[in-house]
C-alpha cells in the first residue's frame, strides 16, 4: 500500500471477512470514520449505558449492548484518517477491502 501518513484514506469493503478476527479488526477501522463516530458519540449521551439498582442492600448493575455503527457489507465506503495503526490494522485486512486516497 502507498499510503502516505496523515492523509484520508477512502476504504471499500470488496467482502465480508470470513474470520471473526479480521471482522473485529475491520469493525475497529470503520468505527474511526467521523459520521460513525459522531453517531456513536450521540447515542452514548442520547441514553445510559450503566444502569444500577439496590436489590438485597446490594448493588446490581446491568450495562446496555450495542450494535455496531459500521456495516460491514460489501460496497460500502468510508474515509479514515490514516494513522500508524490504521494502515497496520488495513495491511492485515486487505483481502476484504480495496484502499485508495481520498480525494
Amino acid at each position: 500500500m502507498d499510503i502516505a501518513l496523515g492523509t484520508n484514506v477512502s476504504i471499500e469493503v470488496t467482502a465480508s471477512p470470513t474470520r471473526a478476527a479480521a471482522r473485529k479488526t475491520l469493525a475497529r477501522i470503520l468505527c474511526k470514520d467521523p459520521a460513525v463516530a459522531h453517531d456513536r458519540r450521540r447515542r452514548s449521551k442520547m441514553r445510559p449505558s450503566w444502569q444500577t439498582w439496590i436489590r438485597g442492600g446490594r448493588h446490581w448493575h446491568h450495562q446496555m449492548k450495542s450494535k455496531p455503527l459500521a456495516i460491514i457489507a460489501p460496497g460500502v465506503k468510508y474515509t479514515v484518517f490514516a494513522t500508524v495503526d490504521v494502515l497496520r490494522d488495513l495491511e492485515s485486512v486487505q483481502r476484504w477491502v480495496k484502499v485508495t486516497p481520498a480525494t
